[in-house]
């Protein structure tokens, strides 16, 4: 692989937006419509990506060593601090919520992790590197913080999904990925 700067990314801005499972990458990338949604503002630490395989090591009676891994689970989580206080940010920490009263929201009693697709935009400058999720369950990544010295904010995890209509858990998007036809 040869060295190429272009390739280098530092998101200097960062966006997340949701819609319902299943809806397709955005036509516009640098705009998204609807049914894609902006969540808002999220904290500066931005997005982490966690990708984890759990194998098994397969041996025979004649090997000491293994012979054959097989892939037993596929974990691949995303990770970021909601700001807002909003209907859209505490229910995904919630897990839902009743919000049929002008101006409060309700903790539900049976919560449930919330199924979105997920389009997350990591700018920098003129480049720009995309993440396309058809299903993810979004759920609370943590504690909810309120300090003086930093703004409340809401850890958010989405653990990403199988959706049979995709050929794949997830897409990165860039002009410099994949081969050309």
């Amino acid at each position: 692989m040869a060295l190429n700067d272009n390739t280098l990314v530092i998101p200097g801005i960062g966006y997340v937006y949701t819609a319902p499972t299943g809806t397709a990458k955005p036509a516009s990338v640098t705009a998204p419509a609807a049914p894609w949604v902006d969540t808002g503002h999220t904290s500066e630490e931005g997005l982490t990506v966690a990708f984890e395989i759990s194998k098994t090591k397969r041996r025979t009676w004649r090997a000491r060593a293994g012979v054959r891994v097989s892939v037993d689970e596929v974990n691949f989580t995303l990770s970021w601090t909601a700001l807002q206080f909003d209907n859209e940010s505490m229910t995904s920490y919630f897990g839902g919520g009743d919000v049929d009263e002008e101006g409060v929201f309700g903790v539900v009693k049976s919560p449930a992790p919330v199924e979105k697709a997920l389009f997350i935009r990591l700018v920098d400058g003129m480049s720009e590197v995309d993440l396309y999720v058809a299903k993810a369950a979004i759920g609370p990544g943590g504690e909810l913080t309120a300090s003086p010295e930093d703004f409340a904010g809401f850890p958010l995890e989405a653990e990403v999904l199988d959706h049979a209509s995709v050929a794949h858990l997830a897409d990165w998007l860039s002009p410099l990925l994949g081969t050309a036809a």
